[in-house]
């Protein structure tokens, strides 16, 4: 069995807050994307972590559904 990891939702807010986003929440239309999956071995660190458009983030996590990636 897969141990699924959560998202260090403070990790997160620090890391937006020091890339100047307001509150620490991605701009409305706006989410955060981890590069590397955690699932995969990713983490909560700004090197992994990207704010994209929300239909961007649909269309990737669509693709790896396809790919059996998820």
């Amino acid at each position: 069995m897969v141990r699924k990891r959560k998202v260090d939702q403070g990790k997160i807010r620090k890391i937006l807050l020091k890339r100047g986003y307001k509150d620490g929440k991605p701009p409305r239309g706006y989410e955060v994307h981890h590069i590397k999956p955690l699932e995969e071995g990713g983490k909560d660190t700004p090197k992994n972590i990207r704010v994209i458009k929300r239909s961007k983030h649909k269309q990737i996590h669509a693709n790896r559904k396809k790919q059996g990636k998820i």
